[in-house]
C-alpha cells in the first residue's frame, strides 16, 4: 500500500473489493439517503436568509441533486468498485458546488451565513461517506479553488470577512483530508494484516495437504505408502462390504540386485507399480507399496470373482514387461510375482491386522509352492484357492494378450524324471 494516497497494489486492490465492495455499497446507500435528507433541509435556510435566490436553490437541489443521488443510492451496488466511488465523487462535486454558486450570487449581508454549507457538505463528503483519500483529495481541492472564486467575486464583502472565509476553507480542507487519510488508513492496514493471516493460513493448510501427501507416498514408486495403506485398511474396517486385500511380492528380487545393481533393481520396481496401477479396478482400488519389492492392493465392494479377474491381470501384466532375471533357480528367465490374497465376505467386519494376517499367510503359501502363481483365501472357513499355473518364458516374451500357457509344476517335472531314471536302472 501507497503511504500517502493509500492505493493497494492491482491484485490487492481487486481482492479488496472482492471482500469489502458489498459491505460498501451498502454503507454508501445509507449515507447517501441520510445526505439526500439535509441537503434539501438546507432549502430552510436558503429561504430565511437569501429568499430571491430560493427557487434557484429549490430547482437545484430538489429537482437535480436529489434524482441524481437517488439513481445513484440504487445503482452503487450494481457498480464495478472502481466505477462506483468515481460516481460518488462527481456527485459530490455537485453537491459542494450548489453552496458556492448561491453565496457567488448572492451579495447580501446574511450571504455569509451560508457559505457554511459548502465545508459542512466536505465534511460529510469524506467523514461520512468515507471517500477514498485520492477522491477525497480531488473533492476537497476543487472545492476550495471553487470557494475562492466566488470570494474573490464577491467585492461586496469586507476584505477581513473574504480573509477569514478563506483562511477557515483551507483549515477545514485540512482537517477533512487528515481525518479521511487516518479513517482509511487504519481500515486498510486492518485489512492488509486479516488478509496477510488468511494467507498465511492458506498457504499453511497447503502446506499441511502436500506434508500429508508427502507422508503417504512412496518416494521411489509414487504409489501410497504401509502408512496409507494402515488407514485405507482401518477406514475399510467398517464397512459391511467385500473387501479384499492382495500382498504381491517380487520372486527373488534379492538375486535380482545381486545380479544387475540397485538401479535397475529400482527400475525394475517403478515398472512393476505402474504394472499394477494400469491393471486395477481405477480409483476404486488402492494400490502401495508395501515394503522393499512387496505391493499391497486394497479393493473395495468386491467379490471372488472380480478378485481372480484382477490377479489374472496383474500377473500378466507383469509377465508382459518381460524384464530379464537370469539368475532365477528356474529356466523362466524373467521377473514374475507370487500374490497372496485374503478376502471378507460381504456383511463380514474383519480387522485390519487380521485381514493382513490372512493375506501375508496366502502369500507365503504361494511362494512355499514354487512361487509365480497366486493364492486366495475367501472369507470364513473354505479352503483356499491355489492356482500353480506358471507363467512360461517363451509366454512371456510373446506378450499374450489375456492367457498364458499352463506349464507342470517344477516338483512334477523332477517326480517324472526320477521315474524315467529308476526305469532305465531296472532295465
Amino acid at each position: 500500500m501507497s503511504p500517502w494516497l493509500l492505493r493497494f497494489s492491482r491484485p490487492v486492490s481487486a481482492r479488496y473489493e472482492i471482500d469489502t465492495g458489498r459491505e460498501r455499497a451498502h454503507h454508501l446507500r445509507r449515507t447517501i439517503l441520510i445526505g439526500l435528507v439535509f441537503h434539501n433541509a438546507y432549502n430552510l435556510t436558503t429561504a430565511l436568509l437569501m429568499p430571491g435566490l430560493l427557487p434557484l436553490g429549490l430547482g437545484l437541489r430538489l429537482f437535480l441533486v436529489t434524482p441524481l443521488g437517488l439513481l445513484l443510492a440504487w445503482a452503487v451496488t450494481r457498480m464495478p468498485g472502481r466505477m462506483r466511488e468515481r460516481m460518488v465523487t462527481a456527485t459530490m462535486l455537485l453537491v459542494t458546488a450548489v453552496p458556492i454558486l448561491l453565496f457567488s450570487l448572492e451579495w447580501g449581508p446574511m450571504s455569509a451565513v451560508c457559505y457554511v454549507e459548502y465545508p459542512l457538505m466536505t465534511v460529510f463528503a469524506t467523514m461520512m461517506l468515507v471517500l477514498r483519500f485520492p477522491h477525497a483529495l480531488v473533492l476537497t481541492g476543487v472545492g476550495a479553488a471553487a470557494s475562492f472564486a466566488s470570494l474573490w467575486l464577491r467585492s461586496d464583502l469586507a476584505p477581513e470577512l473574504a480573509l477569514c472565509l478563506a483562511f477557515q476553507t483551507v483549515t477545514g480542507s485540512f482537517f477533512v483530508l487528515y481525518g479521511n487519510h487516518q479513517i482509511e488508513g487504519v481500515r486498510r492496514r486492518a485489512y492488509l494484516v486479516s488478509l496477510r493471516e488468511i494467507l498465511r493460513s492458506a498457504g499453511l493448510e497447503r502446506d499441511r495437504r502436500v506434508l500429508t501427501v508427502l507422508s503417504e507416498t512412496d518416494a521411489l514408486t509414487g504409489l501410497a505408502n504401509r502408512r496409507a495403506l494402515d488407514s485405507a485398511l482401518t477406514a475399510a474396517a467398517g464397512e459391511a462390504r467385500g473387501t479384499a486385500l492382495l500382498m504381491i511380492d517380487v520372486d527373488h528380487f534379492k538375486r535380482f540386485n545381486d545380479a544387475y545393481g540397485h538401479p535397475a533393481g529400482d527400475s525394475c520396481l517403478r515398472r512393476i507399480a505402474e504394472a499394477l496401477a494400469g491393471e486395477t479396478r481405477g480409483g476404486r482400488d488402492l494400490v502401495a507399496r508395501y515394503g522393499g519389492e512387496e505391493f499391497s492392493i486394497l479393493m473395495r465392494a468386491c467379490d471372488l470373482r472380480a478378485v481372480e479377474r484382477v490377479v489374472r491381470r496383474l500377473r500378466t501384466g507383469i509377465a508382459q514387461l518381460a524384464i530379464p532375471h537370469g539368475d532365477r533357480d528356474d529356466d523362466l528367465g524373467v521377473i514374475t510375482v507370487s500374490i497372496g490374497v485374503a478376502i471378507s465376505a460381504p456383511g463380514q467386519i474383519t480387522a485390519p491386522a487380521d485381514l493382513l494376517a490372512e493375506a501375508d499367510a496366502a502369500l507365503y503359501e504361494a511362494k512355499r509352492r514354487g512361487r509365480n502363481c497366486h493364492v486366495i483365501r475367501p472369507g470364513g472357513e473354505a479352503a483356499p484357492l491355489i492356482d500353480e499355473r506358471r507363467l512360461g518364458r517363451l509366454a512371456a516374451m510373446r506378450r499374450p494378450p489375456a492367457r498364458i500357457a499352463a506349464a507342470k509344476p517344477a516338483s512334477i517335472k523332477a517326480a517324472a524324471a526320477r521315474t524315467e531314471t529308476n526305469a532305465a536302472l531296472a532295465r
